[in-house]
């Protein structure tokens, strides 16, 4: 999964998502949703930020590591 689209997608997946639900949590259309899974645009700050609401690793989308949580060992 090299690209932020890829890991956007594969954490939508992870959450048994569908790209409507994640969209609109986003505050976007299931449009601009596929749009961002295949690298076409870029999310914007504000839809990150709503999407962690959702249990999606923000961190993981934008630099392809996880986040790191106390106590966890790294990876």
């Amino acid at each position: 999964m090299s690209t932020y689209g890829a890991r956007l997608k594969h954490e939508r997946l992870r959450l048994k998502l569908t790209q409507a639900q994640l969209a609109h949590t986003g505050g976007v259309g299931r449009h601009a949703q596929s749009c961002y899974e295949r690298d076409i645009t870029l999310p914007r700050a504000d839809y990150l930020s709503a999407i962690t609401l959702l249990g999606i690793d923000v961190l993981f989308i934008i630099t392809g590591r996880h986040t790191l949580h106390i106590g966890s060992p790294a990876l």
